[in-house]
């Protein structure tokens, strides 16, 4: 395990004026900001979640042999996520005794700490696989693009004229 601060993002490298003054790698593949979580954008299934992140840019540095093993592992931690949370949504014995009250609680508390546990792993999986801002970033693979002022005024701009036609 490494020891240390985890290296700063180039993103935020280039928000500084890069201080070090070293040589930043030029970004492969410039990533759309994420203003919000859309509804639709939660994967309901493992499947769905490994196709979300492949059409939303990361085929572009993930090999076809990590489809084998990585993508596989990733989208069967993502089913076996949502079975541990429809565990947690049981609700307690209503007619329980004490003893099976506090063995529901015990069932409770161990689902919480898989349900970490597997979310850390999957955590891991997805770094492995570049999709982390830190590790895309050490891979000099992508980089969030923010949006520029004039490119903002210019969204603004067309948003009003919109608004005036319709």
């Amino acid at each position: 395990m490494p020891v240390g601060r985890p290296p700063k993002p180039i993103e935020q490298k280039r928000l500084l004026g890069n201080p070090g003054k070293r040589a930043l790698p030029a970004p492969i593949v410039a990533l759309a900001p994420v203003m919000r979580l859309e509804p639709a954008a939660r994967a309901s299934t493992g499947a769905e979640l490994v196709a979300a992140l492949l059409q939303a840019g990361a085929s572009t540095w993930v090999a076809t042999t990590d489809q084998l093993g990585l993508l596989a592992l990733l989208a069967d931690g993502w089913d076996e996520r949502a079975r541990l949370r429809d565990l947690l949504d049981l609700a307690p014995p209503a007619d329980g005794t004490a003893a099976e009250l506090r063995s529901w609680r015990k069932y409770v508390i161990d689902t919480r700490r898989d349900l970490r546990d597997l979310e850390k792993q999957i955590t891991s999986w997805l770094s492995l696989l570049g999709l982390t801002p830190t590790d895309r970033s050490r891979l000099g693979v992508a980089q969030v693009k923010a949006a520029t002022t004039l490119e903002t005024l210019r969204t603004r701009r067309a948003s009003r004229a919109g608004h005036r036609a319709g």
